[in-house]
């Protein structure tokens, strides 16, 4: 229930389906803790979690082992930039956010600017889709959930309403973030 109340995942016919952010986690732990993620490492650990609840190996030993080797593999991090993650993520999640269609053969490029490329970009709210020539191009998509396994849809941020009357400029409607004005 965390999981679908923190959108990692949403249940869609009793399973479950992740969400943009639990692909982001997902293609994180995949690019750089690979041994984590792998099937062959928790059938290990609950093999030995097995054997600690049958009094066969102590606890402490394997907790030990376990954070000795965590530890090395955070230390192997340490000298990642957030330029080469997102980098990683970017590619290794091309195919969801990036998906080419007969419509839009090339998803990535700036639908404004016209010579920009787009790619996953990081700020103060979490993850997001972005144009390469910013700030000249401002161009900005929050990502969200398409509802299937088949690539991801954008949102492409504010919406115009209608026009104010005395200056016939546009009204829009933009989201923050404490929700829309």
């Amino acid at each position: 229930r965390v999981l679908q109340d923190r959108n990692y995942v949403r249940m869609e016919q009793r399973r479950f389906v992740p969400e943009d952010r639990g692909r982001l986690v997902t293609e994180f732990l995949s690019q750089f803790f690979k041994r984590y993620v792998e099937y062959d490492f928790t059938a290990s650990l609950e093999e030995q979690l097995d054997s600690i609840s049958d009094n066969q190996v102590d606890w402490h030993d394997v907790l030990t082992q376990f954070w000795t080797d965590f530890k090395a593999a955070v230390g192997e991090t340490s000298e990642l930039t957030i330029t080469h993650v997102l980098d990683a993520l970017d590619e290794g999640l091309a195919q969801h956010f990036f998906k080419p269609t007969e419509e839009n053969p090339n998803p990535r490029k700036c639908t404004s600017c016209e010579d920009g490329r787009l790619g996953l970009k990081l700020g103060k709210f979490g993850a997001f889709i972005g144009c390469s020539n910013y700030p000249e191009c401002k161009v900005t998509k929050q990502l969200k959930s398409d509802g299937d396994d088949g690539g991801a849809e954008f949102s492409d941020g504010p919406k115009t309403v209608g026009t104010d009357p005395v200056t016939s400029k546009p009204v829009y409607v933009c989201k923050g973030p404490y929700g829309f004005y």
